[in-house]
């Protein structure tokens, strides 16, 4: 059984995982420059990487169930049955898949918090800028004195 159609798939995901990664830091520095038009931009490139992530995916298991006949099977247990060369190709691809999309995982993390202290600090700003309710507020309605006069005097 041979795996070079598998390896070549799981290469070229490496491949679309790191330049995801390059995405994903450039993001970074746009979300600190505050840079609206270039992170549109961004997300409509990160958009096209991660339909053809899933195109690739799909392939990987349609393969895997028309050779293994199970399409969960991991990439390490194809390691297992592939022999020599295929078996070193696997498991470098598997390292390097598995950093690529760990790398992608800590830089959406810290583009996550840049993007919750933004909206913290837009919250802040709404809040310091819109009128406060007063603090007195009609409760009750109003109910005039009696008919009295304001002194008496006979006291």
């Amino acid at each position: 059984m041979t795996f070079a159609e598998l390896i070549h798939l799981l290469r070229t995901h490496a491949e679309l995982h790191e330049s995801l990664l390059v995405l994903a830091r450039r993001k970074t520095e746009v979300l600190k420059k505050n840079d609206i038009e270039a992170l549109s931009a961004l997300l409509a490139d990160e958009q096209k990487h991660l339909f053809a992530i899933r195109q690739l995916e799909e392939r990987r298991r349609r393969w895997l169930k028309e050779v293994l006949g199970d399409e969960t099977a991991t990439v390490a247990q194809c390691e297992a049955m592939a022999k020599g060369k295929e078996r070193e190709e696997l498991r470098e691809c598997r390292e390097r898949l598995k950093q690529a999309v760990n790398a992608v995982a800590e830089a959406n993390e810290l583009n996550r918090q840049l993007i919750e202290q933004s909206l913290q600090f837009v919250t802040a700003m709404i809040e310091t800028f819109t009128p406060t309710p007063s603090t007195y507020s009609r409760t009750q309605d109003y109910t005039p004195p009696p008919d009295r006069p304001l002194f008496e005097s006979k006291a």
